[in-house]
């Protein structure tokens, strides 16, 4: 059995027990042990970020690289599925927090709830553009740490630069959103401009991909 599956086997155990402890009744304890399992449902999401991140990089980089892609499979359907594999993660760790949560009743599982998926939700965001932005700046920068090291700089500034120009064009635009719940409010215009550019920066990843020769 592989490291990561021992890994996500120890880690949903120890969440499901946590979940558990948000039945206990006592007052006071029950709401303290819910915000032990905030705390630990965001680290182990945060986790799986960084594990996923790592990986991912292992899996394009020369040595491992070369192997993966002898293989028949094709460069969208590789960055496809990574995606794909991430959310599933990143889902069912919610998912579960969300089903213990909705049965034990506990005064804090709407907290537990938004905080779990606001955390599952910007690493799957950030998990989408920081792979794209690996295979690009790879495909142009072949020693394994500067490329990561423009990714951690140029790809924050890019990120940062397109942010600015997403915001701009809202303020000009009506505001159109959908409320969820009592406390979130999407913003539908900011969130299809996001989208549009998460799009794109997938695509330019799975076109240079194509263009990565040493490692095909």
């Amino acid at each position: 059995m592989s490291k990561s599956k021992i890994f996500y086997i120890i880690g949903l155990i120890i969440l499901c027990f946590n979940c558990i402890a948000m039945f206990i009744r006592v007052p006071i304890l029950g709401e303290v042990l819910s915000f032990l399992n905030i705390g630990f449902v965001v680290t182990f999401l945060s986790i799986n970020f960084i594990w996923s991140i790592f990986r991912f990089q292992t899996q394009i980089s020369k040595e491992k690289g070369k192997l993966l892609f002898t293989l028949p499979i094709k460069s969208h359907e590789f960055i496809i599925a990574k995606i794909i594999e991430f959310i599933l993660i990143q889902g069912i760790i919610v998912f579960i927090t969300m089903i213990m949560t909705l049965i034990s009743g506990n005064s804090l599982r709407e907290l537990v709830n938004l905080s779990s998926t606001a955390v599952m939700y910007g690493t799957i965001i950030a998990y989408i553009i920081i792979i794209s932005f690996m295979v690009i700046f790879s495909s142009y920068i072949k020693n394994t740490a500067l490329y990561i090291l423009a990714v951690v700089i140029g790809g924050s500034v890019i990120q940062g630069i397109v942010e600015g120009i997403i915001e701009t064009i809202t303020k000009f635009l009506p505001y159109i959103y959908m409320q969820i719940g009592t406390f979130i409010e999407i913003d539908l215009i900011h969130c299809l401009l996001s989208l549009s550019w998460i799009i794109f920066i997938v695509y330019l990843a799975i076109y240079h991909l194509d263009k990565i020769l040493d490692i095909i």
